[in-house]
């Protein structure tokens, strides 16, 4: 066999192998040769392409070619196109031989194995469903049956709530009922990434579009969520001058690159989410009230913890299981004295701080170093069954003893007897109460073997 031909029967063979689009074009701007993976690219083979003019797939690129480059340039480029409805990267990279130019290899990347990869190594995925929100309340109810009627919906959400409700739980979840499940879900806190910087993370930027920019560019979270959704946290913290640009993507459906002059098309659901009132944003000049109503089509606030003080104990016990199998640890029992203050305690941070509080005792084996502060709860005057909350009546005697200790389930069937009690068996009212549904009042009347025509 001719050594020659046993190069190129080599080289054939390997550039089939790569996992990329590889097209050969000559100086004539002519298809020279085009690699297996090209060939599923293009829709074509190989032979049924050679010496077509290149322009004749991708038109996008006169300009470029023609213009851009020169037989002296040896500099890469990189741009997002369209083929099919699909996108690709595609780096263009002159070939010399010498000092002779030759031609330039096209180099193609299906964007979306760009994205999944990228989303598969930096845990940007929704792993949260409807069946992980924790709680029985009304208030909480409702937003989840309003969550799930709006998840197929294509348009824009508003996720209000104080810190720790739990805003990125809820729209993780409305993505993964959404039609666009399997696609990526980005998640940015506009908060935590500095002002110089927020436009490059949203929209991505080019080679050598400013001073420490990677080579070969970078795509912005909106290309990476393309096909899926985007998650703006603390959209309130986003500056004012950035919210212009915003407002432009939302409305036209097409972003530029920091340095890039192509328009990339994207196909995203945004969801945002805030613990600030926004209206009160816009009189401060702050917020931009245009982009307000665009956020603000399908608005869903999420009740703080205090609001539904009937789900505390449900939280306990769901995080006690949770935080004893992160920990290796059993389940500790918790005294009545420090199971009353939890229940009887506004929680100001909400979910995040129960749950480090729960985290703290079963480290501790059921007792706590965390402190639960009465001086905090200004708000909260009354029990969820309706008793005036003394701070000092919450501190046992000193004739109390562990031997007074009871589990859980019973404290939460002690409760729902006296609610029954307290309002002569009256299902709404002790519900109501309990700050939990009709249904799971019921449920849990059922589980305990509770007779509610005694009350």
């Amino acid at each position: 066999m001719d050594i020659n031909f046993e190069k190129l029967f080599l080289l054939e063979n390997l550039t089939n192998h790569i996992p990329l689009g590889l097209i050969f074009i000559s100086s004539e701007k002519k298809i020279g040769f085009i690699n297996k993976k090209a060939e599923s690219f293009l829709h074509s083979k190989s032979k049924s392409v050679e010496n077509i003019d290149i322009f004749s797939f991708f038109p996008q690129l006169n300009e470029l070619i023609n213009n851009s480059f020169s037989k002296k340039n040896n500099q890469k480029d990189a741009l997002v196109i369209s083929l099919d409805g699909n996108k690709y990267n595609l780096d263009i990279c002159p070939i010399n031989d010498g000092d002779i130019f030759v031609g330039w290899l096209l180099i193609l990347k299906d964007l979306k194995e760009i994205i999944s990869t990228v989303n598969k190594y930096s845990n940007q995925e929704a792993a949260y469903t409807f069946d992980d929100i924790i709680g029985e309340s009304p208030q909480l109810k409702k937003v989840l049956r309003d969550a799930e009627l709006i998840s197929k919906s294509p348009s824009t959400v508003l996720i209000t709530g104080e810190s720790g409700c739990g805003k990125e739980l809820l729209a993780q979840s409305i993505h993964n009922a959404s039609n666009v499940s399997n696609g990526p879900f980005i998640a940015l806190n506009c908060g935590a990434i500095p002002k110089t910087l927020i436009e490059s993370e949203l929209f991505g930027y080019e080679e050598a579009s400013f001073t420490g920019s990677k080579k070969g560019g970078k795509p912005g979270k909106f290309e990476l969520a393309d096909g899926g959704t985007i998650f703006l946290d603390e959209i309130c913290e986003m500056p004012i001058e950035m919210q212009v640009t915003l407002l432009r993507v939302i409305q036209e459906g097409v972003i530029t690159r920091i340095g890039g002059k192509t328009q990339i098309p994207i196909n995203v659901r945004i969801i945002a989410a805030t613990n600030k009132n926004l209206k009160e944003e816009i009189k401060k000049g702050t917020f931009r009230e245009d982009l307000y109503y665009r956020l603000n089509v399908m608005p869903l606030h999420l009740p703080p913890l205090k609001d539904r003080l009937g789900d505390v104990p449900i939280l306990i016990n769901y995080f006690l299981n949770i935080k004893s199998q992160k920990l290796h640890k059993g389940i500790p029992n918790i005294n009545q004295k420090l199971y009353k203050k939890m229940i009887s305690y506004c929680w100001p941070g909400n979910i995040r701080e129960l749950e480090n509080c729960v985290e703290n005792i079963v480290n501790l084996n059921g007792s706590t170093s965390y402190e639960i502060n009465f001086d905090e709860c200004h708000c909260l005057k009354t029990d969820n069954l309706g008793n005036p909350i003394n701070p000092n009546s919450l501190d046992l005697p000193e004739s109390y003893n562990e031997n007074s200790i009871k589990p859980l389930i019973i404290l939460e069937k002690e409760a729902i007897e006296k609610a029954l009690c307290t309002f002569d068996g009256n299902i709404t009212k002790a519900s109501t109460a309990l700050g939990i549904s009709r249904n799971a009042l019921y449920n849990k009347i059922k589980r305990y073997g509770i007779n509610k025509y005694n009350y």
